[in-house]
C-alpha cells in the first residue's frame, strides 16, 4: 500500500471519474418533448416514492428507508406538501413509516407501481409542475422484445450496457414470479417506464433508481440490489407487460420503430438519476442504527447542504468522488443523463430551487412544551455516534430562535432533543419553534465509551469465535456480526471466498492484491477491498494475529474519533485550505462551512509524479493554534504540522490572516505522489485556545 510519510509516496486520487455512464440507463429515455401549455401560477411538487424491501428471494433492508430520507427531504427542504407525496412499500416497511403522506400503499405488486406511475403522476402533473418519480429495490434484466443495438449509441456505451446486448433492464416488484409460465416473470421493463415517463406532462421530471442488474448478495458489509439472472438464462417479459407497452405506444401514437429509435437517443424526459453503471453494483450498508442505500442516504445528505445555485453537473462530479473517497460505493459510480437537446444539467438537482436554506437537521414534530423530535438528514454517518449534541434552531432569516440538546439514543436519524440555554438548564420551547424548522450543529458531543467496531467476515471460518473471544478482551475494540451492524473495518482471511469480490472491484491483478498469503489474517474495507499492510503469513494463527494487529486497531480507534469531530459543515472557525501540487500549483481549496456557506466539499484530482502541497489560512480575525493530519484507510497517520515537537504550540499558532505551507520552501522533504488511484484524508484541527 502506498504511503503518505514524509519522503515517501503518497496515495492519490488518480482514477477519472469523468465519464458519465448510467446502470439505469434504459429506465426513461426520451424523445420529442410535448407542447408547453401555460404554467399554473403555483406550480405543483409530487413524488411517487417506491421502497421495496420485503422480496421473497435476497430481502433487502434499507429500501423504505431510503423512501424516508427522500420523503423528509422534499417535505422540509423543497417544501412538498406531503399530500402530494405518494409511497408504495411492502406490509412490513409501511408499519414503521409514520409519515403523512397523501397514502403509503402496502403492495409493491407490479401492477400496483404501474397504476401508482399513471394516477399520481401522469394524472396529475401538468406542464410546469416539478415530479419526482424515485425507486429502491432490487433491479434485473430480461429478454428484449425490441432489442437495442448497443454498439451503434454513443449513449448506450457510456452507460456501460455493453454486456446486456438484446436484453433489457428492469424493476423488480415483489409479485415477479407470478407469471404464466418458469420462463416468464413479472418484472416492469426499461423500455415500460420509457413509456411512462414520456406521458408525464412536464419537463421538470426526475428519475432516482438504486438499483442494480447483476451481482446481487452480500459482499462484505453491503448488499447488493439486484436479482442475478445468468446470462443465456434471462426470462422473458410477462404477457401482461407486453400488452400494456401496447396500451401505452398507442397512447403516444408510437411505431415500435419510433420507439426504438428514442430509446437508442436518451431518457425520455428530464433528468435521470442512477446509482452506478449498468456494469457496477449498488449496494445498501447498515449505519448507526439503519440501512439505506449507499446512493440514496449519499444524494439526500447532499442536497440537505448544498446551496441553491448548486448545478446538476458539479453535484454529480462532488458525488461521484465523494462516493468513492469516503468508501461509502466502492465501485458504484453515480451517475446522471439529462433529455437530449437541454441544459438540464445545468438546472440545480431535482429541476426546481429549494423552497428552504440548507441545515443539518430539521424538527420534525413537537413531542411537548419542552421537547422535540429531530431528523438528521444531513449530518454526515461519522456525527451520528455523538451524543449530546447541541443545535441552533433557526428562523428564515438564519437568526438563532433556541438551543436543542439531543438526549438519548438514535432511532434512526430520528432523535429527541430538549431546549435549554447557554448554561444547561431546561427551557420551554419558544412559540416560533414549530415542525420543519432549520437546525444548524453548534456543538458536537463526542461520547466517552467511543469503540472501534470490528466486523467478523465469513472468511474466518472455525476461527471465528475465537477472533470475536480474543477482540472483545481489547480495550475499545469491539466484534460485530455483519452485516446486520454498522463496521469500521472487517477481519477475515483472504482466501478463495474474496476473489470474486476483488474481480468485481477490478483490483485482483494489483501488485500488492496478489502479494498476498492465501488463508493469511487480515482486515478489509466494508466492500471487502483488502488493506494489504495488515495481512500477514498464512501460516500464522488467529491469536498470533490480532496480537500483531493490536497496535492497528489502536490506529483505526484513533482515527475514528478524529473523523467524528470533523464538522466541516457547522463549525465556526473561518479557515481554508489550498490543495494543489509543486509542479501546477493550486488545484482547489477546501473551506469551511463558515467560509464557503453552503456549497459541497471539494474532492480535488491529483496526479502521479507530482508533488502534493498544502496552504492553510486563517481567516479569523484572532489567532488559531492549528494542526494537520494525514490518514489512511489502514489506519496509519502523519502529523504533517506542527513539525517541531520542541515548540509545539509555539508552531502550532497561525495568526490571523496568515498563512502556512506544507511543505515549507526550507524545509528537506518533498511529499511525492504515486499509484495505485485511490483516496488520502488531510485534517485540519482548528481551535481558538
Amino acid at each position: 500500500m502506498s504511503r503518505l510519510r514524509r519522503r515517501h509516496f503518497l496515495q492519490l486520487a488518480g482514477a477519472s471519474l469523468g465519464a458519465i455512464g448510467l446502470n439505469q440507463l434504459d429506465f426513461l429515455r426520451q424523445g420529442d418533448r410535448i407542447h408547453r401549455a401555460l404554467a399554473q401560477e403555483t406550480p405543483r411538487k409530487l413524488a411517487l416514492l417506491i421502497g421495496i424491501n420485503g422480496y421473497i428471494e435476497r430481502p433487502l433492508a434499507g429500501c423504505a428507508n431510503d423512501v424516508r430520507l427522500q420523503y423528509e427531504l422534499l417535505v422540509h427542504r423543497y417544501g412538498f406538501n406531503p399530500q402530494d407525496i405518494l409511497i408504495v412499500t411492502d406490509a412490513n416497511s409501511a408499519e414503521a413509516l409514520d409519515l403523512p403522506a397523501r397514502e403509503i400503499i402496502a403492495t409493491p405488486y407490479r401492477q400496483t407501481i404501474v397504476d401508482a406511475f399513471r394516477d399520481h403522476l401522469i394524472a396529475q402533473a401538468k406542464p410546469g409542475d416539478v415530479a419526482i418519480f424515485h425507486y429502491s429495490g432490487h433491479g434485473s434484466y430480461v429478454n428484449d422484445p425490441q432489442p437495442l443495438d448497443y454498439e451503434e449509441s454513443e449513449y448506450l456505451q457510456i452507460s456501460g450496457y455493453g454486456k446486456f446486448q438484446g436484453f433489457v433492464g428492469t424493476l423488480v416488484p415483489v409479485d415477479t414470479k407470478d407469471t404464466e409460465s418458469a420462463d416468464t416473470v413479472n418484472d416492469i421493463l426499461g423500455s415500460t417506464v420509457f413509456l411512462l415517463s414520456k406521458l408525464v406532462q412536464t419537463d421538470n421530471f426526475t428519475t432516482i433508481l438504486d438499483s442494480c442488474h447483476s451481482g446481487g448478495g452480500v459482499r462484505g458489509n453491503l448488499v447488493y440490489r439486484a436479482i442475478d439472472r445468468a446470462a443465456g438464462q434471462a426470462r422473458n417479459p410477462s404477457q401482461a407487460e407486453r400488452i400494456l407497452q401496447e396500451e401505452l405506444m398507442e397512447d403516444l401514437g408510437l411505431t415500435e420503430t419510433a420507439l426504438k429509435e428514442l430509446r437508442e437517443a436518451g431518457i425520455a424526459r428530464g433528468v435521470a438519476m442512477g446509482s452506478a453503471r449498468a456494469n457496477q453494483l449498488a449496494a445498501e450498508k447498515q449505519h448507526e442504527g439503519f440501512k439505506a442505500g449507499i446512493f440514496t442516504y449519499l444524494l439526500t445528505r447532499y442536497l440537505w447542504q448544498v446551496g441553491e445555485t448548486e448545478s446538476l453537473e458539479s453535484m454529480f462530479v462532488d458525488l461521484a468522488r465523494i462516493t468513492r473517497a469516503v468508501d461509502e460505493g466502492g465501485s458504484q459510480d453515480p451517475v446522471y443523463f439529462v433529455q437530449p437537446g437541454t441544459s438540464l444539467d445545468q438546472q440545480p438537482p431535482y429541476l426546481m430551487t429549494p423552497a428552504h436554506s440548507s441545515a443539518d437537521a430539521v424538527v420534525r414534530e413537537v413531542l411537548d412544551g419542552q421537547t422535540v423530535e429531530l431528523w438528521l438528514g444531513g449530518m454526515t454517518p461519522n456525527a451520528l455516534r455523538a451524543k449530546d449534541s447541541i443545535y441552533e434552531a433557526l428562523n428564515s432569516n438564519r437568526d438563532v430562535i433556541a438551543r436543542l440538546q439531543q438526549q438519548g439514543q438514535l432511532n434512526g436519524l430520528k432523535v429527541k432533543a430538549q431546549c435549554i440555554d447557554e448554561q444547561g438548564n431546561l427551557l420551554d420551547l419558544p412559540a416560533n419553534l414549530t415542525a420543519g424548522t432549520l437546525l444548524q450543529e453548534e456543538i458536537r458531543g463526542i461520547p466517552t465509551d467511543f469503540s472501534l467496531q470490528v466486523g467478523l467476515h465469513e472468511s474466518l471460518g472455525d476461527d471465528s469465535e475465537t477472533v470475536r473471544r480474543q477482540l472483545e478482551r481489547i480495550d475499545r475494540v469491539t466484534p460485530v456480526t455483519i452485516p446486520d451492524s454498522a463496521a469500521d473495518v472487517l477481519m477475515g482471511r483472504f482466501d478463495a471466498s474474496i476473489q470474486p469480490q476483488l474481480e468485481n472491484l477490478g483490483i485482483r491483478d494489483r501488485s500488492d492484491i496478489m502479494a498476498l498469503e492465501t488463508g493469511s489474517f487480515g482486515l478489509f474495507k466494508e466492500d471487502l477491498t483488502p488493506l494489504s499492510d495488515t495481512f500477514g503469513a498464512g501460516f500464522e494463527s488467529a491469536g498470533e494475529a490480532i496480537a500483531r494487529l493490536f497496535s492497528r486497531f489502536r490506529l483505526l480507534l484513533a482515527q475514528q474519533a478524529l473523523q467524528s469531530m470533523v464538522n466541516t459543515n457547522s463549525t465556526g472557525l473561518a479557515i481554508d485550505m489550498a490543495i494543489g501540487t509543486v509542479e501546477r500549483g493550486g488545484v482547489a481549496v477546501v473551506s469551511s462551512g463558515k467560509t464557503r456557506g453552503s456549497t459541497a466539499p471539494v474532492i480535488p484530482r491529483l496526479t502521479a509524479g507530482e508533488n502534493l502541497s498544502l496552504t492553510v489560512t486563517n481567516q479569523e480575525s484572532a489567532s488559531l493554534f492549528v494542526a494537520v493530519i494525514a490518514t489512511e484507510d489502514d489506519g496509519d497517520m502523519y502529523v504533517y504540522h506542527p513539525s517541531d515537537w520542541n515548540a509545539p504550540e509555539i508552531q502550532a499558532e497561525l495568526g490571523p490572516g496568515e498563512s502556512i505551507e506544507i511543505p515549507k520552501s526550507t524545509d528537506i522533504f518533498e511529499l511525492p505522489l504515486s499509484g495505485p488511484s485511490g483516496f488520502f484524508n488531510v485534517l485540519v484541527i482548528a481551535s481558538r485556545t
